[in-house]
């Protein structure tokens, strides 16, 4: 399974004006100073990105990890569909 987390960092440091090597998959969202504003600007630009739509949805994200989940779930579905 291909996993999104490697853009989903690219786009949180870009965001967040931070480097990305700075970034992993157990990073604490808020401990990156990412409020839920950056978070739902970070989701846009994933739909963007992975051509996908998350819509309204917003699930408890903490981690860096939970959001490349949701977004491959996201992609799994559009692939199961297509």
């Amino acid at each position: 399974m291909n996993t999104s987390l490697p853009t989903v960092i690219t786009l949180l440091a870009k965001s967040l004006s931070i480097p990305a090597d700075s970034i992993s998959a157990s990073t604490v969202l808020l401990d990156l100073g990412a409020d839920s504003l950056t978070v739902i600007e970070l989701i846009f630009d994933l739909e963007e990105a992975f051509d996908i739509q998350i819509g309204d949805e917003r699930p408890s994200l903490v981690v860096v990890q939970d959001i490349a989940d949701h977004v491959d779930r996201y992609l799994e579905q559009r692939t199961a569909t297509a």
